[in-house]
């Protein structure tokens, strides 16, 4: 394109020396046809940009994140006159199209177009703008680009995907699915619980049962309570999407999919994080779960909502000292996470930490935190390999 504006330019000069040492006819015939060839070009461009279609479309707006979504989009040229050069730019910070090249280019005739149908794969949970982003066109003799944002782009909504992993790398699992509660943090003898297949008829509690209506057995001094606590950081990083995003992203999938992992090892969840307050999600069944997966869909985060709101709402929640486990998912280590682990770690809880990020390496001490393991998870890992 350079080279062709050189040529033109060096064309102009010689007309007007033409025109300067010759004059006549010829010499100004030149020099307006010269003058004349960048000034149609560019009014080719405007004519171009008003008059090309781009037709787009997706089989709904709400899809799940790293899944094929079919995709059809068509460059449509519906003149009289040919269109030299159309290239078109797909938004790629958080979305790609399956089998096309970010700038291929394309000739379109009088009357003709292009069609594509595809697919798209979003990778992040959120709503943002997904397909054509902009259109690149030049004219026939390449003097000029002419690029312009898509007027009509495409806006979806995009929910987490859910893992099912089969097992919990990194986070000596045996040590947690094996823990015994000790007794002093359990129900009194007196208390009861529903009968189970398989209980003594000797423990049936016959006039707790009479007054519910149901069988009712006296639970044991020290019977478990099994329960996994999970805390999720709701922090916003960045008002960057392109930083935030993926973060937020990660974070939402390992906390679900830890959920769903112990949801089907039978172990009831406990979900805290802070949206404004403490909230908390018992995942005991399928129907809750999927409350927490809405929840957890349309959880905004934000950087008032730190880290140590959580934790110190936490320590006031008596009942987490009795926990299995607790796992947190948070971006950073920080002194009050620290310290809530190391509160955990003295009552017998065993922490399991996954810190979403790409920066930093941490460590603990063996000797304040003998019950507490860190795994430092990069936003843009493969879930199935860090789980």
């Amino acid at each position: 394109m350079k080279r062709n504006r050189i040529c033109i330019f060096l064309l102009w000069i010689l007309s007007l020396v033409g025109i300067s040492c010759y004059g006549g006819s010829v010499s100004y015939g030149f020099f307006i046809m010269v003058t004349m060839i960048p000034v149609m070009s560019f009014l080719y461009l405007l004519c171009v940009k008003l008059r090309f279609s781009i037709y787009q479309k997706l089989e709904g707006k709400t899809f799940v994140s790293n899944h094929a979504i079919p995709y059809f989009f068509t460059l449509q040229n519906e003149e009289w006159f040919a269109f030299a050069s159309v290239k078109v730019f797909f938004y790629s910070d958080f979305s790609t199209v399956v089998d096309l090249t970010d700038g291929e280019e394309y000739e379109l005739l009088p009357g003709a177009g292009i069609s594509r149908d595809t697919s798209l794969i979003c990778r992040y949970r959120g709503t943002y703008r997904v397909g054509i982003r902009t259109v690149e066109i030049t004219d026939f003799l390449r003097l000029f680009r002419l690029r312009y944002k898509n007027p009509e782009p495409l806006e979806v909504t995009i929910l987490p995907y859910v893992a099912t992993p089969s097992d919990l790398a990194g986070a000596q699992l045996s040590r947690i699915l094996q823990r015994e509660i000790p007794t002093g943090n359990t129900v009194p003898d007196v208390s009861v619980r529903e009968y189970a297949a398989g209980d003594p008829r000797n423990r049936i509690h016959w006039t707790a049962s009479a007054r519910e209506q149901r069988l009712l057995v006296r639970r044991r001094a020290g019977e478990e309570q099994p329960n996994i606590s999970i805390f999720l950081g709701t922090r916003r990083i960045s008002d960057d999407p392109t930083v935030h995003l993926p973060v937020e992203n990660r974070m939402l999938e390992l906390a679900l999919a830890l959920s769903r992992f112990f949801l089907l090892q039978r172990i009831p969840v406990n979900a805290y994080h802070i949206e404004g307050t403490l909230q908390t999600v018992s995942v005991t069944g399928s129907e809750s779960f999927e409350l927490y997966y809405r929840r957890c869909s349309e959880l905004a985060f934000d950087a008032s909502y730190l880290d140590r709101l959580l934790f110190a709402a936490a320590k006031k929640r008596p009942e987490i000292l009795g926990t299995r486990a607790a796992f947190f998912v948070l971006h950073e280590w920080s002194g009050e996470a620290e310290e809530f682990a190391r509160t955990l770690n003295a009552g017998g809880v065993p922490v399991v930490v996954y810190l979403v990020t790409d920066t930093v390496s941490v460590s603990v001490d063996a000797r304040s935190l003998p019950r507490t393991e860190i795994l430092v998870v990069p936003p843009d890992a493969n879930l199935a390999e860090v789980l």
